[in-house]
């Protein structure tokens, strides 16, 4: 299994294959974060279906792949 790391970062930030909790859910990112009217937002889509808009500067904690 790869090792992980965990990292504060904005929502804008996201990355495919981060896992964070968003609205007491754990969820996947299917695809980075990229924005989204209206201004200041971004959408998340999630692996298994689903998908967020939420404020780009939204502080999420994510578990990502370490490099």
């Amino acid at each position: 299994m790869a090792d992980t790391i965990e990292l504060d970062v904005e929502a804008r930030q996201v990355r495919e294959g981060d896992v964070f909790i968003l609205h007491g859910h754990e969820r996947t990112a299917n695809a980075a974060a990229w924005p989204v009217r209206p201004r200041g937002h971004v959408h998340i889509r999630f692996v298994g279906g689903g998908d967020a808009v939420i404020l780009a500067t939204r502080p999420l904690t994510v578990t990502r792949t370490a490099p």
